[in-house]
């Protein structure tokens, strides 16, 4: 069976890892970061998409019986002043004004104001035009690090049940929706050491000073509520069009990983998404599902029912669409069974719920052999324009301790997903086929997905979605000055500051 991790085309990295397995959904990440970082002993670096200062990390008991604040900037100042040598250092992209609506404002002078000498925030604008950095990694003391979807801000908490409404899911005081993602977590020097080379770059081209680290000696113990892996090593992907900080060339090392897996898939492919508007990786998967001569595969995809925003439906809603529709068409007539489903949060009576589970998770599972986890939505941006990070774990053998392990995350992510304590009825083989029977008759919170709908195949009809400027599929075709993320908060910030 040939392996789909090759080096270099689709690994940046492949290291030795003593511990790894995956955090499902933002209580179980949020707790084990939480727990983690008060081992550190000599620093914690924080790079990501977003965060906030008054993040709520631990909730309800655990945040009672907490002896440090629960919310992530008096949490780290807290840590910064009961040990005099650890430094703590937060790296998040410079977002353009396009967001300000949903961000927390000046936050350079909120986290780095009236806080610790040793904890420096820092925005990040060395990004590509109209790019983003979209990696989200934190990395305590070369012991233990953590990548995935998920940052440390506002409106990302849930549990795995994501009943709704759920007294503890809230934000600023205010509930928010339902909402389901992954953090993977590594423990071991050499996977810590090539991440804090990547944020130490990123920061010194971002303009921060050399950041002093001595040797710490965090306890490392395996989270609670893990889905461990059996796993002795992980390959680390990126997408960066500029290569920056760590070559001088772009990479596309996660478009090229996610292509080299679907065209070996044998039986299954698992995928969950908040976007699926890459038209590369799309047009694969339809290749691959239009295949009638090949053996049968289970195609599972898990995506949000409709954009969040209506900004989210013109940039990548269309698009989306027009892939689901095109994979349909494919599958018509083959031997190959495609599940496409959203979720739907717990209600306490049992009825039909008003919204859907917001799904943020960016995960792909090949075969029960092969599974990546990590920043990277299957979107034209993150396959080619933003930075993105993603760790992969592949086994030669289903069977063997890696590939069972596989399985049960596997399983795991469909039992929440059903609502069910256990998945381990539901075998690959014919697995589309049982998704499909629970999903209409609404056994469990698995739905079909209307996509395309009625006003999607009209508006199709006449507009080309891959042709509007918000998910370019190549930094070259696009023209400076469509872009909706030239430059950004922290520049504004600082040339007001300057001229104060």
């Amino acid at each position: 069976m040939p392996k789909i991790l090759q080096a270099p085309r689709n690994i940046w990295c492949d290291v030795p890892v003593t511990q790894a397995g995956l955090l499902v959904d933002g209580d179980d990440y949020y707790r084990a970061f939480y727990s983690a970082a008060q081992q550190a002993q000599s620093h914690i670096l924080l790079a990501g998409w977003q965060f906030d200062t008054d993040a709520c990390l631990l909730r309800g008991e655990e945040a009672r019986g907490a002896t440090l604040p629960v919310t992530l900037l008096p949490f780290l100042d807290a840590l910064c002043e009961r040990n005099e040598r650890l430094r703590i250092c937060i790296l998040a992209w410079d977002f353009h004004a396009v967001f300000a609506l949903e961000r927390e404002w000046m936050q350079e002078l909120r986290f780095n104001w009236a806080t610790n000498d040793r904890l420096t925030f820092l925005f990040d604008d060395k990004c590509a035009d109209q790019g983003s950095h979209h990696q989200k990694f934190v990395v305590i003391d070369d012991r233990l690090s953590f990548l995935g979807g998920l940052d440390l801000c506002d409106h990302r908490w849930d549990d795995r049940a994501h009943k709704d409404p759920n007294p503890l899911r809230v934000s600023r005081g205010e509930p928010h929706k339902p909402f389901h993602d992954l953090q993977a977590y590594l423990t071991g020097p050499e996977v810590a050491g090539e991440l804090t080379k990547l944020f130490v770059k990123r920061w010194e081209a971002a303009g921060g000073e050399p950041i002093a680290m001595h040797a710490g000696n965090a306890v490392v113990d395996v989270p609670k509520g893990a889905v461990e892996l059996a796993a002795s090593r992980v390959a680390l992907s990126r997408t960066d069009p500029r290569g920056r900080p760590t070559e001088a060339e772009g990479c596309r090392e996660i478009c090229d990983l996610h292509l080299d897996a679907i065209a070996r898939a044998e039986r299954l492919i698992y995928v969950e998404t908040q976007y699926f508007s890459s038209k590369e990786i799309g047009a694969a998967l339809a290749k691959r599902l239009a295949t009638g001569d090949a053996r049968a595969l289970d195609v599972v995809l898990v995506l949000n029912m409709q954009a969040e925003t209506f900004k989210e439906e013109v940039a990548v809603g269309l698009a989306q669409a027009k892939v689901i529709s095109d994979l349909r068409s494919a599958v018509a007539g083959t031997p190959h069974r495609l599940g496409i489903y959203y979720t739907v949060p717990c209600t306490p009576d049992g009825a039909e719920p008003e919204r859907a589970t917001y799904i943020h998770s960016k995960i792909m599972i090949v075969d029960d052999r092969f599974l990546t986890v990590g920043s990277a939505n299957l979107t034209n941006r993150s396959t080619c324009l933003d930075t993105e990070l993603n760790a992969t774990f592949e086994t030669d053998d289903a069977a063997d301790a890696l590939g069972r392990s596989i399985t049960r995350a596997r399983q795991s992510l469909i039992a929440e997903h059903l609502g069910v304590s256990n998945a381990e009825a539901l075998n690959a083989g014919g697995l589309v086929e049982e998704l499909n029977r629970l999903a209409e008759r609404r056994e469990g919170r698995l739905r079909i997905h209307p996509s395309p709908t009625e006003r999607e195949r009209k508006i199709l009809e006449f507009i080309d979605p891959q042709q509007l400027p918000f998910d370019p599929d190549a930094m070259e075709d696009q023209d400076r000055d469509r872009s909706i993320f030239v430059g950004g908060l922290g520049a504004l910030w600082r040339r007001l500051s300057e001229s104060a």
